[in-house]
């Protein structure tokens, strides 16, 4: 019986020693032995969670190809944040953020001031009340500020909250297939693993210092409480999805919010209002929501009119949006250009159509700038751009196949509400759009499986049509952006956008009529027989 424990256990401790020891030789700052025993640290706890987290959605009952997707996802991860790390002060642009080896601006400055909290006498604690500091909630700075004090006290080596955003995001590829298996079945649920892990944006949040990791992950895990729930398991289910919102309550109090509002519409949505209760769940869920509600308004309180309700909504939704566009028009020539020739009215629904697309494919492939970030841009924009069909295809075959009060049609209005929202708000930001949508990875990728297995199941004509589409679409703008970048022929942005609309409705309809041709034909030789 030892035996059989030890064997079961040496490979996980043998890849913790090689993987801490690695990351500390990378790391090249100070003696190694402090190095390695930070690294140690933080990787044994690392191990550990995914252990528990493996056993408590079950994973050992799932495919073997799951723990090749989670290993995918764990390196590509790290790889990535130890590879930008070192890039990008001597690839990336000349700025104080990227010459400290930093992707986002919002990372480098909190964690800057994670390490000053570290060195300080201050208690922890200060980071979630001091209004003033980079985090505007605090949970992060705390998060890493306590790394900084307990386990690196000598040297700030920031590779270890990169270390710790890699773990953390990769568990959100245990809980989507988990709520994904539960909801949707295997095959979907690998699908949507492969997505998170693989998922551009996901990947690079997952390889940095942001907060986005444990975001990401607190959703996936309250979701998995929701297919629970789903499946009549309300102690196991209210237990995981207790746990997801307490992370995102630490980590991010509106999206705790959001997160209740989503899963609470979803508990309605799909009629299980009327299913039995735990009240000790409902009653902590309750002081959870309005603890992250008061939370929220007091780090916002700086902002509006005097703090109030109406006064951050109206900042939040109408101030900040307006400012984004502001920005979206004073950064781009062809922008300003389109908005001259066009009505006032049109500019903030053409912003946020332009939103729904970025990071925009054919713009990373032609634009230039520095190689490094012409990469980077290229690769999240071609990301999105093969998940686009799927979610375009699912909400029309939901509403066919499963229903309005189904749950893929759910997902389907969660996902597309909230990418028309940020879009809205963040009026095309290429950083801020993107990432806001990733956090709802989960959803999407859940929404992806089931659609990739219904039309695959259904043998519908449809997805692969759907991906015709935005491929022409695609083709035609990686023309008109070589045309405006390169100079060679091209036809100008309204007959671009017009030629586009022209061939999706002519092809559709197409499609539409042949189908039906097709259906009719096949009745009367059925008729016949």
């Amino acid at each position: 019986m030892l035996m059989n424990r030890l064997s079961a256990w040496w490979p996980w401790v043998v890849g913790v020693i090689v993987i801490s020891g690695g990351l500390a030789a990378l790391d090249r700052q100070g003696a190694f032995l402090l190095a390695w025993l930070s690294y140690l640290a933080l990787c044994s706890l690392g191990a550990l969670l995914i252990v528990l987290v493996w056993k408590w959605v079950g994973a050992f009952e799932g495919p073997r190809s799951l723990v090749t997707v989670l290993g995918i996802a764990l390196a590509l991860r790290l790889c990535l944040g130890i590879g930008l790390t070192y890039a990008l002060p001597i690839y990336g642009y000349d700025e104080e953020p990227q010459r400290a080896g930093y992707v986002f601006y919002d990372a480098y400055h909190r964690d800057k001031d994670a390490w000053a909290l570290s060195e300080s006498s201050q208690p922890l604690w200060s980071a979630m009340t001091d209004q003033g500091s980079s985090d505007q909630y605090g949970g992060m700075m705390f998060l890493s500020a306590a790394v900084y004090r307990f386990i690196s006290p000598d040297l700030h080596r920031q590779l270890l909250i990169v270390t710790i955003s890699a773990a953390i995001a990769s568990l959100s590829v245990l809980f989507t297939w988990a709520f994904t298996n539960l909801t949707f079945g295997s095959r979907a649920a690998i699908i949507a693993a492969w997505i998170v892990a693989l998922y551009p944006d996901a990947v690079l949040l997952g390889a940095s210092q942001m907060r986005e990791p444990f975001m990401m992950t607190a959703l996936a895990m309250s979701f998995y409480g929701y297919g629970l729930t789903r499946k009549g398991e309300m102690r196991a289910g209210g237990a995981a999805f207790l746990a997801g919102l307490a992370i995102m309550l630490f980590i991010s109090p509106p999206y705790a919010v959001i997160l209740l509002g989503v899963l609470g519409l979803a508990w309605i949505w799909e009629g299980q209002s009327g299913q039995k209760r735990t009240a000790w769940v409902l009653g902590v869920i309750a002081v959870l929501g309005l603890l992250a509600l008061g939370l929220t308004i007091r780090a916002w309180s700086n902002i509006g009119d005097g703090g109030s309700g109406m006064a951050l909504l109206n900042h939040w939704l109408v101030d900040d949006a307006k400012y984004q566009l502001h920005l979206i028009e004073k950064g781009s020539g062809w922008v300003q250009k389109l908005f001259q020739e066009s009505p006032e009215w049109m500019h903030m629904p053409m912003a946020t159509i332009y939103g729904l697309v970025q990071p925009f494919f054919p713009a990373g492939l032609i634009v230039t700038g520095a190689p490094i970030w012409h990469i980077l841009v290229a690769w999240r924009g071609l990301g999105w751009f093969i998940l686009l069909p799927l979610m375009v295809y699912a909400p029309f075959a939901a509403l066919k196949r499963a229903g309005f009060r189904s749950m893929p049609a759910y997902l389907s209005f969660l996902v597309w509400a909230i990418a028309i929202l940020v879009s809205y708000r963040a009026a095309g930001d290429l950083w801020d759009n993107p990432r806001y949508r990733t956090v709802f990875i989960t959803a999407q990728a859940a929404l992806a499986g089931w659609a990739w297995v219904n039309a695959r199941r259904q043998h519908s004509p449809w997805l692969r049509r759907t991906a015709i589409v935005i491929g022409f679409a695609t083709l035609l703008f990686i023309t008109w952006y070589a045309g405006r970048y390169h100079y060679i022929p091209r036809i100008n942005l309204w007959e671009t956008l017009g030629s586009i609309g022209i061939f999706t409705v002519v092809y559709v309809a197409g499609c539409v009529v042949w189908d039906k041709i097709h259906s009719s034909r096949e009745r009367r030789l059925t008729e016949n027989e």
